[in-house]
């Protein structure tokens, strides 16, 4: 039941443990000047019973032992038994300097020397034992005997810089209010970023959108920087779940053994703070009411000893934890008989739940399956607070469970609550704001792909690749002016949030934006669908949607999922990927597959720099190479204001630009009907959606128009 130590975990051991010792040997000083001063003795105290206890997770018994030793002889002068002389400040400055001595050789080797502190032990105890006189002594001759090479060693040791501890001096602390502070102004400064770059669109001014574009990228690295110092590891509290594990299986006299992953995982600081709670709760309701007693796991023919795993991992711009146990499950079945029982629903809505929906009741006020109320649980309190605190941070947590195979818990939350990245949109006459990570893709719909909208189950659906996605008109849930009916082009956000997926229609989508997201008022807090508020950079303020609300105000996805259950995969469905369809020369249908491109995007001709014979363009504080089908399948290069280009990965790090007439659709394919290369660039073709299509070599396209690019990626 213990978390592996790792260079982490000791490195910040250290960076403490020398940040006590400074004060230690300061205070020592000011009690030798100044006598018995108790403010100056609880300081002292402190910092060596601080050393010691962090001792209790590593492995490092003769810091621990010295740390013990030093800190009850400071109990004996605390509580005035002891008198403070000269010869006790030379042995505390001692123990000090020998910790120090220690620390030193953990930091370079890893462990702790071999060298035997048992005399300097001895020394403190016979100090504390009233034998201070003879302890003193020993230390005296001990100090006059050392020869005058030794002390001159020492001297040159002191003075010799390149003796001093790298973690020493190369970490500092950094007051948390001060850090907030320039994140706040970090905050500020990407609003008056946003601002500026605003202007620059506006302006025909090249030397000052160069200046916008150098103040674009500064700020970028800036905001980095800040967040990476507000970032700590899952391990600062992950490190407490082994005790908290041990003490609940005893007290319920059960065996439990945790595991833990992904303690390297980092969050933001103020995040950590708010999890820990619902995290400790989790683990509780695990091991109370999850795991069961040795002799009736055994009975089940599983081993006497439960599972608890805890998992943390980075997933799609969030951090996602897992909380699983193996023990009997959650019945959905005795959840509607609960909520019946407690008046919450009728028999016909409880009947008519899914069990997704029925492990949502444990998230209700006063909900509780318990037949007796213990110390630690079935009170009904508990699993409410878990999503509220949750929520607070736009996390969420989702619940899946088995009868007799054991339950697992999902929580999402935001690398940070400060700045995100998102895509804003327009609904009637306002704009709004969505996190980039809720989306999972966008269609554009015209013409005859409107028609294709349905009506199922009263519900509007569209056919998305085989899937029928349930559609949220965003101008009705907000009731707000309606112009989707009447328009010839019609814009779909493709929206995962939690374990829905949706649509979301809207009127338009504008672009990609970092936004400071800002809390709503406590009047407007009630307002599920609102997750903030952010000024944008013509200076008008968007409200930022929350996806998770959308759906559940929506209603249209309970009541779609309420008569359909999750499609079956048919076998001949796993070979097949999506594939981008694209228009090239002479109205020639081409195909790229979707793993290789990994964004659509159009820039202004106006934006294309050339250098030698190759085109370019800034892009994402990069510079992005431009490769048309044009010139590359020999043909005559038209002219365009903008230019549609698929950004497609070469290797690692490395992206290129092909510039496409136009991108027709995304489909799914198996591609099992292949056919033969008709010309250099093409990789084969095939049969889709009873068309013939050209699938793209890049690469050989690439090695046609400038195969230098190919040798800078490789």
């Amino acid at each position: 039941m213990s978390i592996a130590v790792d260079d982490e975990d000791i490195q910040a051991f250290l960076v403490e443990s020398y940040d006590n010792l400074d004060r230690i040997e300061q205070d020592i000083l000011a009690l030798e000047a100044a006598s018995i001063d108790q403010g100056t003795l609880t300081r002292l105290y402190r910092s060596l019973h601080t050393i010691k206890g962090n001792c209790g997770f590593l492995p490092f018994p003769k810091v621990e032992a010295i740390a013990h030793a030093g800190e009850s002889l400071l109990g004996r002068l605390r509580d005035n038994s002891l008198e403070i002389t000269p010869q006790v400040t030379a042995l505390l400055l001692q123990t000090a300097d020998e910790l120090r001595q220690l620390l030193r050789e953990i930091e370079a080797t890893g462990q702790e020397a071999e060298t035997d502190y048992s005399t300097l032990i001895k020394m403190l105890e016979a100090v504390q034992d009233g034998s201070s006189s003879q302890a003193a002594d020993d230390l005296l001759d001990l100090k006059l005997t050392t020869s005058l090479e030794e002390d001159f060693e020492g001297f040159q040791l002191k003075l010799n810089p390149s003796e001093e501890s790298e973690i020493a001096t190369s970490t500092i602390r950094v007051n948390v209010e001060l850090l907030d502070q320039v994140m706040a102004l970090v905050e500020e400064l990407v609003l008056a970023r946003n601002q500026v770059v605003s202007f620059s669109d506006a302006l025909d001014n090249s030397a000052f959108t160069g200046v916008c574009q150098r103040l674009d990228l500064i700020t970028s690295n800036l905001q980095e920087g800040i967040m990476r110092t507000r970032m700590q590891p899952m391990s600062t509290i992950f490190q407490r779940f082994p005790r908290v594990v041990r003490d609940l299986a005893i007290a319920h006299q059960k065996q439990v053994q945790i595991w833990i992953e992904g303690a390297e995982t980092e969050l933001d600081r103020s995040l950590i703070e708010h999890i820990k709670d619902p995290l400790t709760h989790l683990i509780r309701n695990c091991i109370d009411h999850g795991i069961e007693p040795p002799d009736v796991r055994v009975a089940q023919g599983k081993p006497p000893e439960g599972q608890l795993s805890i998992r943390a991992f980075h997933e799609q711009g969030k951090v996602n934890l897992e909380i699983r146990d193996d023990g009997k499950g959650i019945d959905p079945e005795r959840l509607k008989q609960r909520s019946q029982q407690l008046g919450i629903l009728s028999s016909a809505q409880a009947e008519a739940l899914s069990d997704l929906e029925a492990f949502n009741l444990m998230f209700l006020p006063g909900f509780s399956t318990a037949e007796h109320v213990t110390n630690l649980s079935g009170r009904g309190v508990g699993m409410d607070v878990v999503q509220s605190n949750l929520e607070r941070v736009n996390g969420t947590i989702e619940v899946r469970s088995q009868v007799n195979f054991g339950t697992t818990f999902r929580i999402k939350v935001p690398l940070t609550l400060a700045i995100v990245s998102a895509l804003l949109i327009s609904s009637g006459d306002e704009r709004f704001a969505i996190a980039q990570t809720n989306i999972q893709e966008l269609v554009r719909l015209e013409g005859q792909q409107i028609a294709q909208i349905e009506t199922l189950y009263d519900v509007p659906v569209y056919r998305l690749r085989e899937t029928l996605l349930p559609l949220v008109y965003l101008n009705s849930v907000l009731q707000l002016t309606d112009t989707v009916a009447a328009s010839e082009v019609v814009y779909l956000m493709v929206i995962q949030a939690d374990e829905y997926q949706f649509g979301v229609v809207v009127d338009a989508i504008d672009d990609v934006q970092e936004i400071v997201v800002k809390p709503l008022e406590k009047q407007l807090k009630d307002l599920a669908v609102y997750a903030g508020a952010t000024i944008l950079g013509d200076g008008q303020i968007a409200l930022i949607l929350d996806a998770v609300g959308l759906a559940r105000q929506s209603g249209v996805i309970a009541q779609f999922q309420k008569h359909l259950s999750a499609p079956a995969i048919a076998a001949e469905d796993l070979d097949k990927q999506l594939i981008l369809l694209i228009e090239g020369p002479q109205a020639s249908r081409m195909g790229i597959p979707m793993l290789t491109a990994e964004r659509l995007e159009t820039f202004s001709f106006s934006n294309v720099e050339r250098v030698g014979n190759q085109e370019l363009v800034r892009y994402r504080d990069r510079i992005l190479p431009l490769i048309d089908l044009h010139r590359a399948f020999g043909s005559s290069v038209p002219e365009r204001e903008d230019l549609s280009v698929v950004v497609v990965a070469l290797s690692e790090g490395s992206s290129v630009g092909i510039v496409v007439d136009r991108v027709l659709d995304i489909v799914e394919d198996s591609l099992s009907f292949k056919g033969a290369a008709t010309r250099p660039g093409i990789d084969f073709c095939a049969n889709i959606q009873a068309q013939v299509t050209e699938m793209l070599d890049i690469h050989a396209i690439v090695e046609i128009v400038n195969p230098h690019l190919l040798r800078q990626a490789g």
